[in-house]
């Protein structure tokens, strides 16, 4: 048997009694609650009502009280028929606990996966996607209860955070062999983006749940584990610097600066500098970060990262002007030439999405 809990998403009183009357028809459906942020409708009668500040603390409030071991989170934004319905109940109810089942969602594209949640890819999946169908998902108690001092603000990033674990924990994570659900763009875009904030708080469970040599498999851990780890580290602070968790990137610099001196610990430092308004700060790092890319320009041997510029005409341009910039006392335009310099050296930033000072200052 499954408990089933359908999300109140779409302020729709009648989409929520649609699904809740198609689920009190499959027989394996224990019970149906439902999670809103509105009081009961007093002709709602069908299943248990629960209201709560927002969808993700209902949520964790009626995986509390489930009858279930096994749960069906559905919105009740989505379009599924009868019959698929109670495929997927049979197929989440017959499912093993390590076995985490989400529904694709379809629209005028076309089905719509789950990015991948493996440790290896995760990384990647949480930097290169803002969007994560997670509208309905068949995963059990324990996994869903884990998440419980979370401070998820959304149904789609408690649910992705939720699985995420459950991934490092060795369980699977796969599309639904017997259902589809249709939606619209519209309300894709509306319960299944994540902004900044929500992408760096999911970043932080990754890291907290994986290894860091099972996220980052392709660095060369066994010939050069201190170098690998700053790399690694330089990523992550990139990343939380993109997503705006300025706290969380200093933390991983300190890391990596206990680790090696590398160009990008400084050019990041400048770029976390440049997004609190300290520009000559911003500017020394700068500097200090084009000096150490020139002495690593040329491999030594002792280092498996290497920087090929693939223009050092724009670069020595920059770096004149940036001079140039520097002795006009113009330091906002030292700093834009210095780190255009450096986004030329190495695509490190391009890649992390870095590699423009305005956006780092939205």
């Amino acid at each position: 048997m499954i408990t089933a809990i359908v999300i109140d998403d779409t302020g729709s009183t009648g989409a929520v009694l649609d699904k809740a009357l198609m689920l009190e028809e499959v027989t394996l459906v224990a019970e149906t609650l439902i999670v809103s942020v509105d009081p009961k409708p007093e002709s709602f009668q069908v299943g248990r009502w629960i209201e709560a500040e927002t969808l993700a603390l209902g949520l964790l409030h009626a995986n509390q009280i489930a009858a279930a071991k096994r749960l069906l989170v559905m919105s009740a934004s989505i379009t599924i028929d009868s019959p698929d319905l109670s495929r997927l109940v049979a197929e989440a109810t017959n499912a093993p606990s390590v076995e985490h089942i989400y529904v694709s969602p379809s629209n005028i594209k076309g089905p719509i996966q789950l990015p991948d949640l493996t440790p290896g890819s995760i990384i990647n999946s949480i930097a290169t996607n803002q969007t994560w169908p997670l509208l309905c998902v068949a995963t059990n108690r324990l996994t869903l209860g884990a998440n419980s001092s979370d401070d998820a603000t959304t149904v789609t990033e408690l649910l992705l955070r939720s699985l995420i674990r459950a991934s490092a924990a060795g369980d699977s994570i796969r599309c639904s062999s017997s259902s589809e659900i249709i939606l619209s763009g519209a309300m894709l875009r509306a319960l299944c983006e994540l902004d900044t904030s929500a992408l760096a708080r999911t970043l932080s469970t990754a890291i907290d749940a994986m290894n860091i040599e099972e996220l980052f498999p392709n660095h060369a851990w066994q010939d050069h584990s201190q170098e690998s780890a700053a790399a690694v580290y330089h990523s992550l602070a990139a990343l939380f610097l993109r997503f705006g968790d300025i706290e969380s990137a200093n933390q991983c610099l300190a890391h990596s600066e206990r680790l090696e001196e590398s160009p990008r610990l400084f050019a990041l430092k400048g770029l976390i500098q440049h997004t609190q308004g300290e520009t000559l700060g911003a500017v020394a790092n700068m500097v200090s970060s084009l000096q150490c890319y020139e002495t690593r320009k040329v491999p030594d041997g002792k280092h498996y990262i290497s920087f090929k510029p693939k223009n050092l005409e724009i670069i020595a341009s920059r770096l004149v002007d940036g001079l140039n910039a520097l002795n006009r006392q113009d330091n906002d335009k030292a700093l834009t030439h210095f780190s255009e310099a450096i986004f030329n050296f190495d695509s490190f930033y391009s890649e992390h999405g870095v590699q423009s000072l305005e956006k780092l200052r939205q």
